[in-house]
């Protein structure tokens, strides 16, 4: 657990430092690269055409110093995917916080920043936001998934803020999900340390 906690804060020291100009343009060459990835495997499965429905695509609003996807949400949008947000909930008001994804329109996007986006560590409760008008994801029927790291390393392995919640989600995803961890060049790792139930991504993006 200490080695854990010593990278994590080592990684995030290096993430806080960097400028943000430099932080800007590594980010859209992250979205870049993540845009082409998730065409890609929207456009190899069929399964949504089955489905009769949109993709739709898990992203989050920056937190601090992280990788900005401002420009990927963008994509998605210009595409005509949906883009799904997470939020920290509570089923009861006594019920333990869990993270959930909800699709945010793009005519709702500037109003959902106030009610929830901006503020990604608000725990809300399932009723409130429901009565706001936003319907939970199931995540079986998340598409594309894309994952904020602390640190990575070149086997795929990634270390997160430690709370657990998307250890929780990725199970939970349909086998054919693209799932793309997305992190800046200055959290690799030789090697993130590893328990028995962590699971490597298929993809990390950087830069």
């Amino acid at each position: 657990m200490d080695e854990k906690r010593n990278l994590r804060a080592s990684k995030l020291a290096q993430r806080d430092a960097l400028d943000g100009e430099t932080r800007a343009r590594k980010s859209g060459n992250v979205c870049a690269k993540v845009a082409a990835l998730a065409a890609e495997a929207l456009d190899r499965t069929a399964a949504t055409e089955r489905e009769g429905r949109k993709p739709r695509v898990a992203v989050y609003a920056a937190m601090r110093s992280e990788v900005d996807l401002q420009p990927f949400v963008e994509t998605v949008y210009a595409r005509g995917w949906i883009p799904c947000f997470p939020c920290m909930v509570r089923d009861e008001p006594h019920a333990e916080s869990r993270m959930a994804f909800y699709p945010v329109p793009i005519d709702r996007f500037d109003g959902a920043r106030a009610e929830f986006l901006d503020h990604p560590l608000r725990c809300l409760p399932c009723s409130e936001l429901a009565e706001q008008g936003y319907e939970e994801v199931d995540p079986a029927d998340l598409d594309v998934v894309v994952v904020p790291l602390v640190a990575f390393d070149d086997a795929g392995n990634r270390l997160g803020y430690g709370g657990g919640n998307y250890d929780r989600l990725l199970p939970r995803l349909r086998a054919d999900a693209l799932v793309v961890g997305v992190a800046f060049d200055e959290q690799r790792t030789v090697a993130v340390p590893c328990e028995p139930h962590d699971r490597p991504l298929p993809h990390i993006v950087s830069a």
